[in-house]
């Protein structure tokens, strides 16, 4: 299953220059990685390990460290980042955005409904919720997760080396499991890791495939986002709106009972 780790090669790649020592050699390798992402399946190792000056077994062993069998798989599984790079020109586009983010909030504040009650009950009753997203959706859940944290419920995100994630093979039949698919491609491709997991599941998307989203218990809906070539506010704003929307409910049902 290690070619599910390239919806989280991104995400590995940054963890490594944020935490660990600028000398070190992942960080350099990481770094490689990161000037030339665009074009990482036309880099041999030869030309890798020369450039960050270490060895090619050094190479290697970072494939395997960040979750790959190799450096070949590496550099062939990851995914496409053309989302980063889109760019309209807008006349005025303080203006444009503000429209955008209206239609998002209008769109979300008519589709969401008795699912996030739903949703919340879940997660009172759950030992620990486990994020499960893309590297585009890991960090719209941090301030989510903070908050939830500080409210007394131990939440965990899992965005990169899916397939020896250590959170997801420690998941209990307690846990809740929320993937976060607005587009669907993640979902397509992390079904049968998803299958396997014991616990409830509960996913935020725009899809609507019955066969996909029987696999889940509550499914938070999206609405209608737009192609999957183009780049919108529900891609940079709408998790953090509609996990704003969650946490309230949160806490308006804790205090109830309390």
């Amino acid at each position: 299953m290690n070619d599910l780790n390239k919806y989280g090669l991104l995400n590995s790649l940054l963890g490594i220059i944020n935490n660990y020592d600028e000398d070190d050699s992942k960080v350099i390798i990481a770094k490689y990685f990161l000037k030339h992402f665009d074009r990482l399946d036309e880099i041999n190792i030869f030309d890798a390990a020369d450039e960050c000056f270490v060895t090619r077994t050094s190479i290697r062993r970072f494939a395997k460290f960040i979750g790959f069998d190799n450096f070949r798989h590496l550099k062939k599984d990851h995914e496409q980042y053309d989302y980063y790079l889109q760019f309209e020109e807008k006349s005025n586009y303080p203006e444009y955005l503000a429209n955008q983010i209206t239609q998002m909030a209008t769109n979300l504040r008519n589709r969401i409904g008795g699912e996030v009650e739903e949703v919340v009950e879940a997660i009172i009753g759950s030992r620990e919720i486990v994020f499960l997203v893309s590297d585009i959706y890991g960090a719209r859940c941090l301030e989510f997760q903070k908050e939830m944290i500080f409210s007394g419920k131990m939440v965990r995100i899992v965005s990169y080396n899916f397939s020896d994630s250590k959170v997801l093979k420690r998941i209990d039949p307690d846990d809740l499991v929320i993937v976060i698919s607005v587009l669907g491609s993640f979902i397509y491709q992390m079904n049968d890791l998803i299958n396997q997991l014991e616990c409830r599941k509960a996913i935020m998307t725009s899809i609507e495939d019955s066969n996909m989203l029987s696999n889940f218990d509550l499914i938070l809906p999206m609405g209608e986002v737009g192609s999957p070539s183009s780049k919108t506010v529900y891609h940079t704003l709408a998790i953090e709106y509609y996990l704003d929307v969650v946490y309230h409910e949160y806490q308006r049902q804790v205090k109830k009972g309390t």
